[in-house]
């Protein structure tokens, strides 16, 4: 439905900028829709790969996108890959609360990281939107030795490419302008956007009745 409505607004390319929606609806989505669709799991994977040293990568990430296995599915044609997933459902919470740091954080830390730590992984995903927030903390965690790989930044780059391939990119680096769409209250996504985007980002928000698409 969020989808249906983006593209009815006349949109040129979709981003599914989130780990759990991409491994449940990406392939829907690029058989629905006739423009061009990028995800967040991909360029990561790719990424990571190329990162690895050892070939042990790490995958952090909500239940939602562990379950269907997409990352597994992502490096199955990677050679000597050798991938450890872990859901880490707690993480969102602390992140949503704003806590990013502290004693109890600390102890979900050790649950969720140390069988990775034990795994061997040299390259770790951030694997939800959320988990860049714990940037600092993970890395500290899990130590210099380990690569942490950020899909937000690498699934621009993709968008980008993707246009550009496609000959429908802007060609504009600025001047562009931002629209908010929210099936929940616009107050509600207030506090997330400073949350997420350390301030306003500017533009206007609007709620839509996401139940009539």
């Amino acid at each position: 439905e969020c989808l249906d409505h983006l593209v009815d607004r006349g949109v040129k390319a979709l981003v599914i900028a989130c780990n759990s929606a991409s491994a449940a609806k990406l392939r829907d989505a690029r058989e629905r829709y006739d423009v061009p669709v990028v995800e967040v799991i991909l360029p990561a994977t790719r990424r990571a790969v190329a990162a690895s040293h050892t070939g042990r990568i790490g995958v952090v990430c909500t239940r939602a996108t562990a379950e269907p296995m997409a990352y597994e599915d992502a490096v199955a044609a990677a050679p000597r890959v050798e991938l450890t997933v872990q859901a880490c459902p707690a993480f969102v919470d602390f992140v949503e609360a704003g806590v990013t740091s502290g004693e109890e954080l600390l102890d979900h830390a050790h649950r969720y990281l140390d069988p990775l730590i034990a795994a061997g992984v040299d390259t770790l995903v951030l694997g939800c939107t959320h988990y860049p927030l714990l940037k600092k903390m993970i890395g500290d965690f899990v130590g210099d030795s380990v690569t942490l790989i950020d899909p937000g930044k690498l699934t621009a780059i993709a968008t980008a490419t993707a246009l550009d391939d496609l000959g429908i990119s802007s060609g504009r680096s600025t001047g562009g302008t931002t629209r908010f769409f929210v099936s929940d209250t616009p107050d509600g996504f207030a506090k997330q956007e400073r949350l997420f985007m350390g301030s306003e980002a500017g533009g206007p928000v609007e709620q839509i009745a996401i139940e009539t698409y």
